[in-house]
């Protein structure tokens, strides 16, 4: 659609010029008209149309000194003049403006629409130009980022690449040396928050970093963190600095997220790009003292933070960890495993070997954990060709990941259909003497899981549960006074009439014959 303005002192001539163009021609659209120049800017201005039908000799002042003003606001905007005087002047002084098409008065509609046509022509070249620079840029942004991304993950993991330090430096457009390292952490109020979610928090992030500053590269968002590599001048940058610049960060970001908080930790500054994996891996250090006080929302890692961190037990960690995975808890899994981590890097002495056996001790209690329950999804991982502890964390954490959310939808999807197959089992069998056991076995789960997740979800325990559809069927067969105690007893699933009356009395506070004597009569 092109949106035309017709400016003109006479009423009747703009009344012809729209009549010709909307008869004419589909993709017109009159979005404005102005009977002097200043009214012409004005609207100009307010609507900003494609095209303009400008008169010359109007009030207030004339339609070349209109043109003259709009253009340096719109200089995109297409103008074709319109005069009923023959006048070389004229067509001069609108050619200094770049217009190339002059009508005279009166209008001929051929010629109208010839000049209608080629402005047109021109206006949709133009756009279609834009439309590709655009899409190019976008292109370009995107390669951009994905190298950045590629770079952000080469240091990372310790990648060894064909390419040289001076490779990235030219690719990626900077060239300060020195930098830190800040891994940012969401924690979502929901346990599984979806992608589109996670994609807002990243692109929150990292326009809030970027807008701050000129020189920072931004990781992927992995699980729930994502790294950055702030880069600056070769200046002394402290402890309290890299603090302020945590804090800023998430004053900036959290005021622009709902249901998410958002921590970070902050390595030292390093001189050279081949130490960034040690900012990083500081950064995770402070990132996991933040988790373990409820209090922090940052800290900046430095040599005394050791100190002052308080211990904790791994086996403990790794009870957690177990747990947070079995809940299918993705956020809190993955907490956990940064902190058992960095336990058992350092009881390891940061040995690859001893790193790389305890993480395949880990994920084999994780299997067995699964199989527990009665998943038999097969999570093959090996960890052969990883050479660095960073590479052999990153394929575990991806391998936790996995079987957590495969966990969380057993969860909610699977464990329900499991417990509601146990409840119409028990409700179809009552009268039989069924166990926790076998009813276990019917739904493919081992008994303590059943016991454990039958409590969860309806509020009551196995063996609560059959006694009281037990007893309200017992009620509803004490109502007919034709059948002996001693035949209800066995129809639901007592063999002991004497231990079916005392459970029932502690129930109702009735005995079987009250019961029946009170509502019979």
């Amino acid at each position: 659609m092109i949106n035309i303005m017709l400016v003109d002192d006479e009423p009747i001539e703009r009344e012809g010029l729209g009549l010709i163009l909307r008869k004419k021609r589909s993709n017109v659209e009159i979005v404005a008209e102005a009977e002097n120049g200043k009214q012409a800017v004005e609207l100009a201005l307010k609507y900003e149309p494609d095209l303009i039908f400008m008169d010359i000799k109007m009030p207030e002042f004339d339609g070349i000194v209109a043109v003259n003003k709009i253009l340096d606001e719109l200089p995109n905007t297409k103008c074709i003049m319109v005069s009923a005087y023959d006048t070389f002047e004229y067509a001069r002084e609108a050619m200094k403006f770049g217009i190339k098409e002059y009508l005279l008065k009166p209008n001929k509609i051929s010629e109208v629409l010839e000049a209608y046509d080629r402005m047109v022509d021109e206006i949709e070249s133009e756009r279609k130009k834009d439309m590709e620079r655009i899409e190019k840029d976008n292109r370009l942004e995107r390669v951009s980022s994905m190298v950045e991304m590629e770079f952000i993950v080469s240091l990372m993991m310790d990648y060894v690449h064909d390419f040289s330090a001076e490779d990235w430096h030219e690719w990626l457009n900077f060239d300060v040396k020195q930098g830190f390292v800040a891994v940012f952490s969401f924690e979502s109020k929901r346990m599984q928050p979806d992608r589109a979610e996670k994609s807002e928090w990243y692109r929150v992030l990292k326009q809030a970093l970027q807008a701050q500053h000129d020189h920072c590269l931004v990781g992927p968002l992995t699980g729930f963190q994502i790294p950055a590599f702030i880069l600056v001048e070769n200046e002394p940058i402290d402890n309290e600095m890299r603090e302020a610049f945590a804090r800023s960060m998430i004053h900036k970001v959290q005021n622009q997220l709902k249901g998410c908080r958002l921590f970070a930790g902050v390595g030292t500054v390093v001189s050279d790009l081949k130490h960034f994996s040690h900012s990083y891996e500081e950064a995770i250090y402070a990132l996991e003292l933040v988790h373990n006080h409820s209090s922090a929302a940052y800290m900046a890692y430095n040599h005394q933070l050791k100190e002052k961190r308080k211990e904790l037990i791994p086996f403990e960690i790794e009870k957690e960890l177990v747990e947070a995975v079995k809940k299918g808890d993705q956020q809190k899994g993955l907490q956990r495993f940064n902190a058992y981590y960095q336990l058992i890097s350092k009881a390891s002495d940061y040995k690859v070997a001893v790193i790389k056996k305890a993480m395949e001790n880990l994920l084999v209690i994780l299997t067995r954990t699964m199989r527990e329950l009665g998943l038999e999804d097969d999570f093959p991982l090996s960890f052969e060709g990883l050479e660095t502890s960073m590479q052999i964390k990153e394929a575990t954490k991806k391998q936790l990941s996995q079987m957590t959310e495969r966990l969380w939808e057993w969860r909610t999807n699977g464990v329900e259909g499991l417990l509601n197959q146990a409840k119409d089992y028990i409700d179809s069998n009552y009268y039989k003497q069924i166990s926790l056991e076998e009813v276990a076995d019917k739904v493919g789960l081992s008994s303590y899981y059943l016991s454990k997740l039958f409590k969860e979800r309806y509020q009551v325990t196995f063996i609560d549960y059959l006694t009281n559809t037990r007893l309200q069927k017992a009620k509803e067969l004490l109502l007919d006074g034709t059948i002996p105690l001693k035949e209800i007893a066995l129809n639901i699933g007592y063999k002991d009439p004497n231990y079916f009356s005392r459970v029932f009395k502690k129930d109702t506070g009735f005995s079987p014959s009250e019961y029946r004597g009170k509502y019979q009569s």
